[in-house]
């Protein structure tokens, strides 16, 4: 038997069928393509079966497809596995009926997968492949990806580090890689074994190494390409006024590349704490097009059928709060009056839900160490504990920025280091500015970092407020 398989040039889902070979004798389709009904047909019509393995919600079954999908399937009661939970769940019935068991050697690929679809871990059969899968890394590519993030993962192999450090190598790749990138990366995957030349070092190397290297190289250039393209879209935010609107809607047009447009739109309902929708006009649709990604602290759960109960927009398809959608650029304008008044009482205020609330002087190492231990239980919607401490007073001379191009703003306080990642010297200047000493209320996660023995303990800042500006001679 001959598996020829193929990827999409872009960011792109389901099936395009002038790309499937006349003389195939079975399409197989994971994670994508239940709601592709015509191309169902078309293949069907061609003499060619297919079987879907997905799990994103569609309207029907398909008359001219086999389609595995769990949410179609009102006796399967778990519907937080993803695609290629599904495909994982097809190998085993595969392995029964062939008399093998091949299916759980690669749980390590059903756990990251699991993880970069935000699936959530509160299912138990789901966090128990993600367990299963995490604690038994098989994939010589996945190994040599944990291997190159050691530094950044602390050698920590769980949902959080992976999901910081390890997907979105493998992301990068899928979003902005040329089609060669990605190949070698597919080829990696399936462990081909090859070498690959290194023309800096004029030596042949194993595949893994030159893909888990490169795979950081892309992920670098994707962040050169989202920094440059968020500066412009914060700039239209701003005058614009877009903020001004209960959720945030930009058009993107001709400012940010297609493949990055739900990257982008994580990035910024995460800085302004609401919903978000992207879109650019497409050309051969004559319509807006793009993207979703819903806030999960806000007051719509569920985005995507909030939107699609305006019925305004075409369609609104995937996932409650990571979709694709099309609308008229009329339709766009009255959805977004229809929005702003369903949502006139929500105030977007950027506050932060936490768990605790603890006074500066009396937070103690012991109960950073306390919530520190359960790092490996966090994921998506069993989230790491957010602490909001009161009441700081730091002497601004105290308060410093390191790092060459990533900037780490940092103090410490009672022991304890305070560090906000991702930082620069605009925000250090402002908060150094202020006066000798200043009062701060943070909210952050607990964290210890060990290095050489010795434990350093920290918050990770997600946020603050300058509350007091004081003289430095009231600080003890």
């Amino acid at each position: 038997m001959k598996i020829r398989w193929r990827l999409h040039e872009g960011k792109e889902h389901g099936i395009i069928v002038e790309t499937v070979p006349k003389d195939v004798d079975l399409v197989v389709v994971p994670d994508a393509g239940s709601n592709d009904y015509e191309q169902h047909k078309q293949l069907h019509d061609m003499g060619i079966p297919v079987i879907i393995l997905d799990h994103h919600d569609c309207e029907k079954e398909s008359e001219h497809a086999i389609v595995v999908n769990s949410q179609l399937s009102p006796e399967y009661e778990n519907k937080q596995l993803s695609g290629v939970g599904i495909t994982y769940k097809f190998m085993k019935v595969l392995d029964e009926l062939l008399g093998v068991s091949y299916a759980d050697d690669y749980l390590d690929l059903v756990a990251i997968g699991n993880i970069a679809d935000s699936q959530d871990m509160r299912s138990l059969e789901t966090r128990y492949y993600v367990n299963k899968g995490l604690s038994n890394i098989q994939n010589k590519l996945l190994s040599a990806i944990y291997k190159k993030q050691e530094y950044s993962t602390k050698g920590k192999i769980n949902i959080t580090s992976t999901s910081f450090y390890i997907n979105p190598l493998i992301n990068a790749c899928i979003r902005v890689g040329t089609m060669e990138e990605k190949t070698q990366m597919m080829n990696a995957f399936l462990e081909t074994d090859e070498k690959i030349y290194y023309k800096r070092n004029d030596v042949y190397e194993d595949i893994y190494t030159n893909t888990a290297r490169l795979l950081g190289n892309i992920k670098a250039r994707q962040g050169r390409m989202r920094d440059k393209s968020l500066l412009l879209i914060e700039e239209k935010i701003s005058n614009k006024n877009l903020l001004e609107n209960k959720l945030l809607i930009v058009n993107v047009t001709n400012l940010l590349d297609k493949n990055l447009t739900g990257l982008v739109a994580n990035s910024l309902k995460d800085q302004y704490k609401r919903g978000t929708i992207l879109v650019r006009y497409n050309d051969v649709e004559q319509a807006m097009t793009g993207s979703i990604r819903g806030y999960d602290k806000s007051e719509v759960k569920d985005l995507k059928t909030f939107l699609q109960q305006t019925g305004k927009f075409d369609f609104v398809e995937g996932h409650s709060n990571a979709a694709g959608l099309k609308i008229s650029p009329q339709n766009l304008i009255e959805a977004n009056e229809i929005i702003n008044e369903r949502l006139k009482y929500i105030d977007n205020d950027g506050t932060h839900e936490v768990d605790f609330i603890v006074n500066s002087k009396k937070l103690t190492k012991k109960f950073i160490k306390e919530v520190s231990e359960y790092q490996d239980i966090w994921g998506y919607k069993v989230e790491e504990p957010l602490v909001a401490i009161e009441n700081i007073e730091i002497n601004t001379e105290d308060i410093y920025l390191n790092g060459k191009t990533s900037k780490t703003l940092k103090f410490t306080y009672k022991n304890i280091d305070y560090i906000k990642y991702f930082s620069n010297e605009d925000e250090w200047n402002e908060l150094v500015n202020k006066g000798e000493c200043i009062v701060l209320n943070v909210v952050g996660r607990c964290g210890i970092n060990e290095y050489q023995g010795k434990k350093t303990y920290q918050i990770i800042i997600e946020d603050y407020s300058v509350t007091k500006v004081k003289e430095k001679e009231f600080v003890f």
